[in-house]
């Protein structure tokens, strides 16, 4: 894992996210990002589209999985090589469906309301 492309400072971004099982991989991440404290994975038959850099909006027939690590606790990240299972506490995960929203910067899932 790297720094990527850098579109959004403090945002990681995984794709083909559900069917693979990539949920360990995207909240590892976020755990060694200090930075990086959102997770974003893209469903199959989903996107995110974000606008000023905070809004972001679930649009597809899929689901997209929002990982907030703002509050992580203890965490054994730090001790942990390529084969020690990561330990994290206070992960908050959010699930969104056509029209949700997350809000970044406020770390706030809003609702489809249709």
């Amino acid at each position: 894992m790297n720094d990527g492309l850098g579109f959004i400072d403090g945002l990681i971004v995984d794709t083909h996210f559900v069917k693979r099982g990539r949920f360990g991989r995207l909240a590892h991440a976020v755990a060694r990002m200090p930075n990086a404290r959102v997770g974003i994975g893209l469903g199959e038959d989903a996107a995110m589209i974000i606008t000023n850099g905070n809004e972001a909006k679930c649009v597809g027939s899929g689901m997209v999985i929002v990982i907030d690590g703002s509050d992580i606790g203890a965490t054994n990240i730090a001790n942990a090589d390529d084969i020690t299972p990561i330990a994290i506490e206070n992960l908050k995960v959010h699930i969104l469906a056509e029209g949700c929203k997350y809000l970044i910067t406020e770390r706030k899932f809003v609702l489809n309301e249709q």
